[in-house]
């Protein structure tokens, strides 16, 4: 993992950034490396934010 560049503290673990980048989750001895998850070619969060609220606006609608 390297050397820390940062580190943010948090009461159930911590955030560690390494030389090359990379982030991690450190609680104890596990380290989880955090990534993204959205597509490159995917819908931009606004468009993700205006498909939750309307599916939500539809539930309500419906009940």
């Amino acid at each position: 993992m390297g050397k820390n560049r940062s580190n943010t503290e948090s009461p159930a673990g911590r955030v560690l950034t390494a030389e090359d980048g990379k982030q991690y989750f450190v609680c104890g001895k596990t380290h989880i490396e955090i990534s993204e998850h959205f597509a490159t070619n995917g819908k931009k969060l606004d468009a993700l934010l205006t498909d939750v609220m309307l599916h939500t606006a539809e539930g309500k609608i419906s009940a």
